[in-house]
């Protein structure tokens, strides 16, 4: 499984990248100098520095925050957050507009961990199946997650709890990823 998604995050990379750079050249993104990314490419100018995503050379280690949950969390999502920086992607799935979310820099990683123990703990309270969302769409409310026992991938209500299938495998839904520009 984590081989089918490392191979299918890095087609999409290369789909994304090829399609923006041919419409746009390389994407930008606001410079923070406290705020830094392997992702950067070059030295900013005007305040803005282009970017690439870029592999890690050595994958995150999410043991401590799965203990911490006294849960397995799916290999799919630990492939996904952990193998890479960059910025939130935007593409489309099927017409519907989202942004896939990776973690830009390790600060940016330690947030995300935090954000996905506030989610999963949230959905325990609400005694609902564990998700890890991968995806925001333009409702807040509203997110693409990964279903954590089954690895399917959902479009999540998070006000009502309702889930609507997408794809059976991660692998299968950033197959189908549509790029749009940077």
């Amino acid at each position: 499984m984590s081989d089918q998604v490392l191979s299918a995050l890095k087609q999409f990379f290369l789909r994304w990248q090829r399609d923006g750079e041919a419409r746009r050249g390389l994407p930008l993104c606001e410079w923070e100098a406290d705020w830094r990314s392997p992702c950067e490419l070059d030295a900013p100018k005007e305040g803005r520095v282009a970017w690439r995503p870029v592999q890690r050379s050595e994958p995150s280690d999410f043991t401590a925050m799965a203990e911490a949950l006294e849960l397995s969390l799916h290999p799919a999502a630990l492939v996904l957050f952990g193998h890479w920086f960059s910025r939130p992607i935007p593409c489309s799935y099927k017409g519907l507009r989202i942004e896939l979310i990776l973690p830009w820099n390790e600060a940016d990683l330690d947030l995300l961990k935090e954000n996905l123990i506030g989610h999963l703990l949230m959905l325990r309270k609400l005694k609902r199946s564990p998700s890890l969302f991968i995806a925001t769409t333009r409702n807040e409310m509203t997110l693409i997650s990964l279903d954590n026992e089954t690895g399917q991938v959902w479009l999540e209500w998070l006000d009502s709890g309702r889930r609507l299938p997408l794809a059976p495998s991660l692998p299968d839904f950033l197959g189908r990823l549509e790029t749009l520009p940077h």
